[in-house]
């Protein structure tokens, strides 16, 4: 895990509106999960396969005689799939997943993007009742947020994601959409099923007015 003295501040893209930034969920990790993942359902895959294939006569004999025993056997098998392969297919989902903020003086415009799904919302920049900074731990270290807070939780956006955001940074954001600093709360935190599972990089692009 990083130092906290090789941690870097992030230069402040809260200039003007309208303000863009556009998050990646990072291939890496998401790589690296998988490479974990798989080992483990082959685990659990391999025997099921093998005493179906050698010795489904048996199977179905012992099920026969004592089909209490094999339909627990069966449910925590199922069970034990089911809890493997939901990480699984979320991952899969989410590869590549990349997010598009754009906020104008009036409204937030989110625009995601996936390999196999895309979607658009937005929401009017009054409905937001404030800017709120979270420390997380990631992947690859320690990772600080900054939260444009909507009352619905699924409607939060990531402003920005970097080793450090300065108190500067902060208050420049929170005057800029004209919102105050609100406390980090755990209801607010960002869980979207896009970005909860790995690092986000923020790539802004601010514009002038």
């Amino acid at each position: 895990m990083p130092q906290a003295a090789s941690s870097r501040i992030a230069p402040s893209p809260f200039r003007s509106l309208p303000f863009e930034v556009e998050h990646k969920s990072s291939r890496t990790a998401a790589i690296i999960q998988m490479a974990l993942l798989v080992p483990v359902l082959a685990m659990v895959v391999l025997p099921i396969v093998l005493v179906l294939t050698f010795a489904a006569h048996d199977l179905w004999e012992a099920i026969t005689h004592k089909p209490l025993p094999a339909a627990v056997l069966g449910a925590g098998l199922i069970a034990w799939l089911g809890l493997l392969l939901m990480p699984a297919k979320r991952l899969i989902l989410e590869f590549g997943n990349r997010r598009r903020v754009k906020i104008d003086a009036e409204r937030v415009m989110v625009d995601d993007m996936g390999i196999f799904r895309s979607s658009h919302w937005s929401a009017p920049l009054a409905e937001f009742s404030g800017i709120a900074h979270h420390v997380r731990a990631t992947l690859s270290g320690v990772s600080h947020e900054l939260i444009l807070v909507h009352p619905m939780r699924e409607r939060s956006v990531l402003l920005l994601a970097a080793n450090t955001i300065s108190q500067s940074t902060i208050e420049q954001a929170a005057h800029l959409f004209r919102l105050p600093q609100v406390p980090a709360h755990p209801l607010h935190r960002i869980t979207q099923r896009d970005f909860d599972s790995s690092v986000v990089e923020a790539l802004t692009e601010p514009q002038t007015a």
